[in-house]
């Protein structure tokens, strides 16, 4: 393998910056949206949307993280930081927040996903959940990925690079969220498939499509994490012949993916739910009317 100080033309490295740049800038714009949109609309402040709100929020975090990689991860590469070629490129603080927040938003996306077979097999209970149990869930979600974070970033600051221990609780902790994410749907689309036909459909053909609008976030979420993940895996395990600077252009390239998971979910809110879209059109038809200024002598 190459020398791990070997850096990228000044073109190549612009083109990056470019690129995490955008992503960075139109994650950050669409969820703040999302967000003054949840608040503004009452229609989408249901307990049925709890758990995407706090989603929207982790993804917020996320997109701010695409900041910090310019200059953490890919300032190094590109003569901007001035890194030792042994020594990681990484701060504690920013090996914690890297797990935190993509840990958060998958643990949101578990949750969700546990949320809505829940709605599927027990719809009556589902209903009845008071509302501090969303909140709690929604803490514990956030305490829960902080803690593996911790773990993990100890453990990497013990052992350091030699043990493949950290990547190794990363890629589990990811694995079973995902593994929780599978049986949850299959669980749902064998109900929705063998389930007799409901006789009152308007009692349930709300919750079947935001079911079906989450199912659909889930899967883009999964086509756009899951190559970061098993490139990880190929490289902790070292079937591969990349050279450094191939396996780092393989990683930005799977990571402006792997962030592009909390963009894609704003928009994916905007096609599938009706309140959504309508919260949206009247936001900036309301932005229109108040920067339609009218003079005061014909007021």
């Amino acid at each position: 393998m190459e020398n791990q100080s070997t850096m990228f033309f000044s073109s190549e490295c612009n083109t990056w910056f470019a690129l995490f740049l955008t992503e960075s800038v139109a994650t950050e714009t669409v969820n703040l949206l999302s967000i003054i949109l949840f608040i503004k609309s009452n229609n989408l402040r249901t307990r049925a949307m709890y758990l995407v709100i706090n989603l929207t929020v982790a993804d917020i975090f996320v997109g701010g993280i695409s900041s910090i990689f310019l200059f953490e991860i890919l300032g190094p590469h590109c003569q901007i930081v001035n890194v030792g070629s042994n020594t990681a490129p990484e701060g504690n603080t920013t090996l914690f927040v890297f797990r935190w927040f993509p840990l958060t938003s998958l643990t949101s996306i578990a949750v969700i996903s546990l949320d809505r077979m829940h709605a599927t097999f027990r719809p009556f209970r589902h209903r009845n959940i008071k509302k501090w149990v969303y909140w709690v869930t929604i803490g514990a979600i956030w305490v829960f990925a902080a803690v593996m974070s911790t773990v993990i970033t100890l453990v990497y600051l013990r052992f350091g690079m030699q043990v493949p221990l950290p990547l190794y609780l990363w890629l589990s902790y990811c694995c079973l969220c995902l593994l929780v994410i599978c049986v949850s749907y299959t669980s749902i689309a064998v109900r929705y498939w063998c389930a007799a036909r409901p006789q009152h459909h308007g009692a349930t053909s709300g919750p079947r499509k935001l079911t079906v609008t989450l199912l659909i976030m889930t899967i883009v979420s999964l086509l756009l994490w899951l190559p970061y993940l098993i490139f990880r895996f190929f490289i902790l395990t070292g079937r591969h012949s990349f050279s450094f600077q191939q396996m780092m252009r393989v990683r930005f390239f799977l990571l402006l993916l792997f962030y592009a998971n909390s963009f894609v979910n704003p928009i994916i809110y905007t096609i599938r739910i009706p309140e959504f879209r309508k919260a949206l059109i009247a936001l900036f038809s309301c932005q229109k009317r108040q920067n339609t200024v009218i003079p005061s002598r014909f007021r």
